[in-house]
């Protein structure tokens, strides 16, 4: 027998009478609807996203953009919602491998595309983490720098320092 409800015939109350009385929840205590509430002997325990699954979430959303796809047309060829797109580029939601690889495929892009960010933590901090492409999110940004890039040295130097000043 639980300890709720060893304490719930000690006291002899009736159902609605426990659970109005915040002392005699057991710990992970559910309302109604099923969901968590905080008890006297727990805490909300609020899970930030890990920073790999924000980096992974961020290259998602970069080549998502710079194919021109909408989250529903993605989530479609997936056959996911858009609002589990949001969550993987948002990192709220961890993407497994096996959709990371579908994904992959439908963006036309290696798998390693999704980690060109990610360094070992022993090389570099989270908080140091950066790269040149990561705050892409527009095509026409995506397209700017490709075609920089396409340029000969020559041409990226005068439009740098174009640009520079």
């Amino acid at each position: 027998m639980s300890r709720c409800l060893s304490a719930l015939k000690a006291k002899k109350l009736t159902r609605i009478q426990y659970l109005l009385l915040p002392e005699y929840q057991c710990e992970g205590a559910r309302n109604r609807r099923g969901s968590k509430v905080q008890t006297k002997n727990s805490q909300f325990q609020t899970k930030n996203p890990h920073f790999i699954d924000v980096s992974i979430g961020k290259r998602i959303r970069q080549r998502r953009m710079a194919m021109e796809l909408t989250q529903k047309a993605l989530g479609n060829s997936l056959g996911v919602s858009f609002q589990q797109i949001q969550k993987y580029e948002k990192g709220l939601n961890r993407v497994s491998a096996s959709c990371l690889l579908e994904i992959a495929t439908q963006l036309q892009v290696p798998i390693s595309f999704f980690y060109a960010d990610i360094v070992t933590a022993d090389i570099v901090s989270k908080e140091n983490l950066s790269h040149p492409d990561q705050y892409i999110y527009s095509a026409q940004e995506f397209s700017l720098l490709k075609n920089f890039r396409e340029l000969t040295r020559k041409k990226q130097q005068a439009i740098w320092c174009l640009i520079s000043d």
